[in-house]
């Protein structure tokens, strides 16, 4: 094992054991608790409160879980909290589209897709939750590139590039600042067919009290079958079931969300 590998099994280790003990250790305890050396957690420590993963109170001199860790839990929680709660307005969407439906929020540089529900009929659009998409060539990143600053949206794309996934892939910035600025003045996103071949995708912005877009909630569906004649129709479910989402999950107490 490198030594690399053991200091960040020991970190993790030192953080596990705090957070089991559900109170402050101080740095004898934790040598008796995890089994290593008082020398050697004073160094690991050092690192992770630096980095605010560990944090020490000054008076009684022991260790606790820093704000760091606090951040990545209430996170995750938002993150669970949100697919909970949004479930229901996506069998809305498959139950007056009869398409698959889909939620996705904006993942660093990548759209990340966080949930989804599927049609008990027809041919499913099968994307599992936890994978991620180019923010250029999918309905839902478009959504969170045209909410964000131009300036970001530069910096996003020389870090990921254009590049071509179909044939119909957006590969040019001019190209792809037109298509944002018509995601922005008719309020949702199409994929249609650029990042998969037979895969035509729509998606409306979830809002914030701000205005701004917390998550992506769409469609998607066989070009075959969801023909570009519909995407019109379609969108303006999309669109009204997204408002709704949006209005009731910001307006309602989280007992009294809506349900199906």
């Amino acid at each position: 094992m490198s030594e690399n590998v053991q200091s960040i099994e020991r970190a993790l280790t030192l953080i596990n054991t705090i957070v089991d003990a559900q109170r402050p250790l101080s740095i004898a305890e934790l040598s008796q608790a995890a089994g290593l050396a008082p020398s050697t957690i004073h160094r690991i420590i050092q690192t992770l409160a630096a980095n605010g993963y560990i944090h020490q109170d000054l008076s009684s001199k022991r260790y606790d879980i820093g704000p760091e860790i606090v951040e990545i839990s209430r996170s995750l929680y938002l993150r669970y909290d949100l697919v909970r709660r949004v479930r229901p307005y996506l069998q809305d969407l498959v139950d007056l589209t009869g398409e698959t439906a889909h939620l996705a929020e904006l993942y660093g540089t990548s759209a990340m897709y966080l949930s989804q529900l599927e049609p008990l009929s027809m041919v499913r659009m099968f994307t599992t939750p936890g994978s991620i998409a180019p923010l250029y060539c999918s309905d839902v990143g478009k959504l969170f590139l045209a909410d964000l600053p131009p300036a970001r949206v530069a910096e996003i794309i020389q870090k990921t590039g254009l590049r071509p996934r179909t044939p119909h892939t957006i590969t040019s910035p001019e190209h792809l600042d037109a298509a944002l600025q018509v995601v922005r003045e008719q309020g949702y996103a199409e994929d249609d067919e650029e990042r998969e071949i037979g895969v035509r995708c729509v998606s409306a912005p979830i809002l914030n009290g701000a205005g701004k877009v917390i998550a992506a909630i769409g469609i998607a569906g066989s070009s075959g079958r969801l023909i570009k004649e519909r995407v019109p129709d379609l969108a303006a479910v999309v669109l009204q079931v997204a408002h709704r989402a949006a209005t009731e999950l910001i307006l309602q107490p989280r007992d009294e969300a809506h349900t199906p």
